[in-house]
């Protein structure tokens, strides 16, 4: 149990947009520029047996594939509920957290021995809106993370039912 008295919540494999340190540190936190703070809590990470695709809006969408397919990520550790509520709304009802067996990587991306149950956001929506397109973590972070920060800007993520702003 935490200090706040509430149990940890499951670790969670991200990848994708949540990849971009900022939107990450914006999601839980509600400030883009707390990158120290969610840099803590993640690891460099690989699932085996997925696949990323793009929707046909670029945004991007894992599922499960073949056996040798990869997807890199960051294994993320929740200190709280309330950022793992925040995660869940950020992806919507489209993304369904599943269980998966995480990789933890070490340097230079090499696998360690260490294996770690967290959860993945696998896509559940429409199956007609996947593209044969691969998605990119360096071209969204090239413009296409600036924009979500803008859109987002003055937006606040989701909080407890009580409105308390939790930070990390």
């Amino acid at each position: 149990m935490s200090e706040s008295g509430e149990s940890k919540p499951r670790p969670l494999f991200i990848y994708g947009t949540l990849c971009a340190l900022p939107l990450l540190a914006w999601t839980l936190t509600g400030d883009a520029t707390n990158l120290s703070d969610v840099s803590r809590l993640i690891q460099p990470a690989k699932v085996y047996g997925y696949a990323w695709f793009s929707l046909q809006d670029y945004y991007p969408a894992a599922i499960k594939h073949e056996p040798h397919s990869s997807i890199d990520g960051y294994l993320l550790t929740p200190e709280t509920t309330s950022q793992r509520k925040r995660l869940d709304a950020f992806e919507g009802e489209a993304y369904e957290p599943v269980p998966v067996d995480v990789v933890v990587l070490g340097p230079g991306k090499t696998p360690q021995d260490e294996t770690v149950e967290a959860d993945i956001y696998l896509w559940v929506g429409d199956a007609n809106a996947l593209t044969t397109t691969s998605w990119d973590l360096e071209t969204f972070q090239g413009g296409e993370s600036k924009d979500w920060l803008d859109l987002f800007e003055g937006a606040q993520p989701v909080t407890e039912a009580n409105g308390d702003r939790q930070r990390i």
